[in-house]
């Protein structure tokens, strides 16, 4: 099993989730963050304070999925996901040891 991470554009997400959901896959979660990133622009902290509701907001998924299926997926978010400019966001592939569902434990 693996766990997928990826942090993307806000504005792509309703594409991707329709992509994902169009694949067959299920058990996303989605998040709106807020985060500095190595396309953030360093005006933003350099000439003020720091205050975090400037940061840059972002859409964070999660999946995780069989191995199997792990290409698939990074595949479709490459394509939902990429603009060709800078700050088209991240993604993590990360080994999961266990997974119970909490109903049957």
């Amino acid at each position: 099993m693996k766990l997928i991470t990826t942090y993307v554009r806000t504005e792509r997400g309703a594409q991707l989730m329709r992509a994902l959901h169009d694949a067959g896959i299920s058990g996303v979660s989605a998040y709106i963050v807020h985060g500095m990133s190595g396309e953030t622009s360093t005006f933003l902290y350099s000439k003020r304070p720091f205050e975090p509701n400037r940061l840059p907001e972002s859409l964070k998924l999660e999946v995780i999925c069989d191995d199997e299926s792990v290409e698939k997926i990074v595949q479709l978010i490459a394509r939902e996901a990429k603009t060709g400019t800078p700050g088209d966001g991240i993604l993590a592939i990360q080994a999961v040891e266990h997974v119970h569902r909490i109903r049957d434990l």
